[in-house]
């Protein structure tokens, strides 16, 4: 008796959990079901830092990519979603001395904008403006150089386009 009360509980439990909505994550869209394709238009640099919108547009359009849900198409419109973007702003600064004085440590900073329209009917499907992402890295000793902003800037670019695509697809 015991035994099929608690299988009887455990059933009703999956059931329950079953109906909230849980799903597996990266699997889901909000988007409607007749997108099935997307433009990402190069990103616009808004700042003064050179290449920084061509490591989030890459990188943007790799994540569309490996999500493979939808395909990836040069010409918007050919496109039933196209993606713009911009590079709102980027900044560094030091954020860590040594006992000298000199910076040790430096965060850089990247706020970007993106908004995705449906083609045929000009309609925003999702729009967010001041994502705002960091790193830091250490800098190097006097006598070595290792560009470890650029590290910095890939770092930035690969996490803003998870965080971009995640927010369009699963609509965080």
């Amino acid at each position: 008796m015991r035994r099929n009360t608690g299988l009887s509980f455990l059933a009703a439990a999956i059931l329950i959990v079953a109906g909230c909505g849980y799903a597996l994550v990266g699997k889901g869209s909000v988007l409607p079901d007749h997108i099935q394709s997307v433009a990402i238009n190069a990103f616009e640099n808004r700042t003064t830092r050179p290449e920084i919108e061509q490591r989030v547009t890459e990188e943007v359009a790799r994540e569309f990519s490996q999500r493979g849900r939808y395909r990836i198409v040069s010409d918007p419109q050919k496109a039933d979603a196209v993606l713009d973007g911009a590079i709102e702003s980027w900044s560094t600064r030091p954020v860590q001395f040594s006992s000298s004085g000199r910076a040790t440590r430096v965060e850089t900073v990247v706020t970007l904008q993106a908004t995705l329209r449906e083609t045929a009917s000009d309609e925003i499907l999702w729009s967010q403006s001041r994502l705002m992402f960091r790193e830091q890295y250490d800098v190097q000793e006097e006598g070595e150089y290792f560009d470890e902003e650029t590290l910095a800037l890939d770092d930035i670019a690969r996490g803003a386009a998870g965080t971009l695509v995640s927010s369009i697809l699963e609509g965080f």
